[in-house]
């Protein structure tokens, strides 16, 4: 997975050297976060991924117009999004994601950063991490999920 993880992260930096990426950390962010410990589980993660975000994101849209005249209900709300967050991770990365999501796009409106050049480049190089992290690991180290004692009792017996 550290290899998946760190082949992904390196083409970013060599990209960065080479275009010049807006929020390169962005995109090595998604690279090694959607890694996971088989080609199946990287999969499952990047949907997840793209499934949060694309509720998220439009949550958090929908509270920017709190931001300049609520702030403080904001980040009340960025709080608890980073709760759920931290409550999800584990067994619900897609509401992990979404939760993470609608935090950053409210905390940048409060924080003052309204730039939608910004925005679209931390969006589409999330998915460019997201991508080569999955490339990583589905076509360069596929790794498979270890059998259960089931699966590996009938491989034995079709043996």
């Amino acid at each position: 997975m550290g290899l998946q993880a760190g082949t992904g992260a390196l083409l970013i930096v060599a990209l960065n050297a080479t275009v010049g990426l807006i929020q390169s950390v962005w995109a090595i962010t998604a690279c090694t976060y959607v890694i996971a410990g088989s080609s199946t589980g990287t999969i499952d993660r990047v949907k997840r991924r793209i499934i949060g975000t694309l509720i998220g994101v439009p949550l958090g849209l929908a509270f920017l117009p709190l931001a300049a005249t609520m702030p403080v209900v904001v980040w009340i709300a960025a709080a608890l999004a980073m709760v759920i967050y931290a409550m999800a991770l584990p067994e619900r990365y897609d509401i992990a994601c979404g939760a993470f999501a609608f935090t950053l796009i409210v905390t940048l409106a409060v924080a003052g950063e309204h730039s939608v050049p910004v925005l679209a480049a931390r969006a589409w190089e999330t998915l460019l991490g997201g991508a080569l992290g999955l490339a990583a690991a589905t076509l360069l180290f596929p790794l498979r999920a270890p059998m259960s004692a089931q699966q590996q009792k009938l491989s034995d017996q079709d043996r």
